[in-house]
């Protein structure tokens, strides 16, 4: 793997990364499709490893979870009131 400068910020970006972790910007050197693309971000081992990380988190500690989860819901309940009027 390679760094390769961001077509949109100019960070240096792995040529394996799906899209700049500055910006977002898809990166050119992605091989996959639009359809797998996805798919291969989900499968990543960083990816696996937050899945597991999160989950440890609801068995380990529900009540931290609980609680971060009612406050995600408490504040997109604010952002959609606010943006609906």
């Amino acid at each position: 793997m390679a760094l390769i400068p961001c077509p949109a910020c100019a960070r240096q970006v792995s040529d394996a990364a799906v899209a700049c972790p500055n910006c977002g910007h898809p990166i050119a050197g992605d091989k996959g499709g639009a359809n797998g693309t996805f798919k291969q971000a989900l499968t990543r081992p960083e990816a696996v490893k937050s899945g597991f990380t999160v989950l440890g988190m609801f068995v380990a500690a529900p009540w931290i979870a609980r609680v971060l989860a009612l406050v995600l819901f408490v504040v997109l309940a604010i952002v959609v009131v606010i943006y609906k009027h």
